[in-house]
């Protein structure tokens, strides 16, 4: 998403708009990706679009960037009809050489 709050928030809306038109209600759903967001403000809007944020059973958010040293968790999973089991970054200097992102691993379940 954009570096701009406002421009991640039109991104959203736009997102939404997606997958009320396109996808299946029940269906499940994963979105995920850099999402930007330096402020944690997205998450209430992607609640609003039908997602939950990928948390592990215990809430710590995963640190993902910069690479070399994370200190911010801007990298997400949202998913929709799936139980989040558990998260992690894997870390060490191959991951931290391939991008200014660490990976964002999670374990998810469908639901029910």
């Amino acid at each position: 998403f954009g570096l701009i709050h406002s421009s991640r928030v039109r991104q959203v809306e736009r997102l939404s708009r997606f997958i009320a038109e396109t996808v299946p209600p029940r269906a499940p759903l994963i979105v995920a990706g850099d999402f930007n967001d330096w402020g944690e403000k997205l998450d209430g809007l992607m609640r609003g679009c039908g997602l939950q944020r990928a948390l592990a059973p215990a809430g710590k958010r995963a640190l993902t960037f910069p690479s070399r040293v994370p200190v911010f968790a801007l990298d997400r999973i949202y998913m929709r009809g799936l139980v989040c089991r558990s998260t992690f970054v894997p870390r060490g200097t191959t991951w931290a050489r391939m991008s200014d992102h660490l990976p964002l691993v999670a374990e998810l379940q469908l639901a029910g």
